[in-house]
């Protein structure tokens, strides 16, 4: 219990660890240690708000005059702190997810094996490869959904690759897979930018449907020795 409740403040980022860390592997103006320095700071605002708000409540009991306004006001900036470390978190978490589909995740940092941990998980690659599923369909009755719900106009060339889809989403489903390769299918999925499934031009889709499936085929390593692994590292 006392370990899951050491772990569970780690990745709030109340503790300065996971900054210290990604600052010193990956130094100060790395996307990620920007990132994880970032959720700590709104992490101990939250901390100090939640102090706070007990002592107004506390302040409430006593009957002290002013204690409800303390409460009210704590309460306020308490659901702005947590809006913004759910932010936070989300940023951090997707540059530890960056660093995985570049293939460069090998520095020991909790933050990373973290993310590591969830992509490799049958309930994330599910997920993905049910998205990919409906992507798909969508393509291939693209001209029966009303434009209003239609997903971005790249998503149509999906329709001539059925057989690259139906390879990563085997591929997703697998006991051994490497986890860069679920990075990457869950950037092309959510990068509007970056991703070849957004740009409208079969050719680089193909290429990177077949990537991503390669790699995910590349490992003999069953995802749950490679999680024992990094949990024991």
């Amino acid at each position: 219990m006392t370990a899951f409740v050491r772990t569970a403040i780690r990745a709030s980022g109340i503790t300065a660890a996971d900054a210290r860390a990604a600052e010193s592997v990956l130094g100060q103006r790395h996307a990620l240690t920007r990132a994880v320095a970032n959720q700590h700071a709104v992490a101990q605002q939250s901390a100090v708000a939640t102090l706070a708000l007990v002592a107004g409540a506390a302040g409430i009991t006593l009957h002290l005059g002013l204690a409800p306004y303390v409460v009210g006001a704590a309460a306020l900036v308490m659901l702005g702190l947590v809006l913004a470390w759910a932010v936070a978190h989300r940023i951090a978490r997707e540059r530890a997810q960056d660093l995985i589909a570049d293939g460069a995740d090998s520095v020991v940092l909790t933050v990373v094996a973290r993310e590591r941990r969830r992509l490799a998980s049958l309930e994330v690659r599910e997920a993905f490869a049910h998205s990919l599923e409906t992507l798909y369909r969508d393509a291939l009755r693209w001209h029966a959904i009303l434009p209003q719900f239609r997903p971005l106009h790249g998503v149509q060339q999906l329709a001539s690759l059925g057989a690259e889809v139906e390879g990563l989403r085997t591929a997703l489903r697998r006991d051994r897979i490497r986890v860069q390769g679920v990075a990457l299918t869950a950037r092309l999925l959510s990068d509007g930018y970056r991703s070849p499934l957004y740009a409208n031009e079969v050719g680089p889709l193909r290429d990177e449907l077949n990537r991503i499936r390669y790699l995910l085929e590349s490992t003999d390593t069953p995802v749950a020795d490679s999680d024992a692994e990094r949990r024991a590292a």
